[in-house]
């Protein structure tokens, strides 16, 4: 389609946002004037832009190169009010009527660029709020002696290094998730359970001397039973955040 011998294209309405339409609009050529023999003149390109945009009559100021550039560029950045005035003009080939659908559809196609923008660094944000804290926490271990110390004792060092049960358990259960050592300790408890049944000492009764018989067995044990079957279920019920 043409009007006052230009390239003219309607606006798409087809929800593309100012990065997209600008892309085809540009590679089309739109508003561009017809070559001698009435076929389109090419794609607009930067310098070509900018010259376009300078030389509408009421356009006193014109347009900085280096910012029709930008809109070049698989970028974020938008188009300002004035300029997509600008473009509205070129893109409507001078006439009144496809002037002002062109404005209003670039309006829309730059806020549809800055919802996605928004949208993107919303994303950002959330996937960085949601990531793990993988800052190992300071142990023991992970301690040094200072010049000193070592000084003073210069077994203190290989000492240091020696087994430490309460070293190596901290090391162990500082890591990872919180639940960690509550877990071991249930897991622990399970284990214990069974191993009680296969070796026949979870049903035990004891006879005292006067005849009074009480029950020893292993799982009849409160502190293995009680606390797993109502303490532990309440304890993480407190703590059921920690497993989100």
């Amino acid at each position: 389609m043409f009007k006052n011998g230009k390239l003219f294209l309607p606006p798409p309405r087809d929800g593309s946002d100012l990065k997209e339409l600008f892309k085809r609009l540009a590679a089309a050529g739109a508003g561009r004037p017809l070559s001698k023999d009435g076929f389109p003149a090419g794609p607009w390109t930067p310098e070509l832009l900018a010259e376009a945009i300078s030389q509408i009559d009421s356009n006193r100021i014109g347009v900085d190169l280096r910012t029709v550039q930008l809109w070049f560029q698989d970028n974020d950045k938008g188009i300002s009010a004035a300029n997509i005035h600008w473009l509205a003009r070129v893109f409507g080939c001078g006439d009144a009527a496809a002037t002002s659908e062109w404005q209003m559809e670039l309006s829309a196609a730059q806020s549809r660029l800055a919802a996605k923008r928004r949208g993107r660094k919303s994303a950002a944000s959330d996937v960085a709020l949601a990531a793990p804290d993988m800052a190992r926490p300071t142990t023991f271990e992970d301690e040094s002696d200072s010049p000193a110390e070592i000084a003073r004792n210069p077994d203190a060092k290989r000492l240091r290094r020696s087994f430490s049960l309460a070293r190596r358990s901290e090391a162990l259960f500082s890591r990872g998730s919180p639940l960690n050592l509550p877990a071991s300790v249930f897991a622990g408890a399970a284990a214990l359970g069974f191993l009680s049944y296969m070796t026949g000492i979870h049903d035990a009764t004891y006879v005292r001397a006067d005849g009074l018989a009480k029950q020893v067995g292993f799982l009849w044990a409160p502190n293995w039973t009680f606390l797993f079957m109502v303490l532990l279920p309440l304890f993480f019920a407190f703590v059921t955040e920690l497993l989100v």
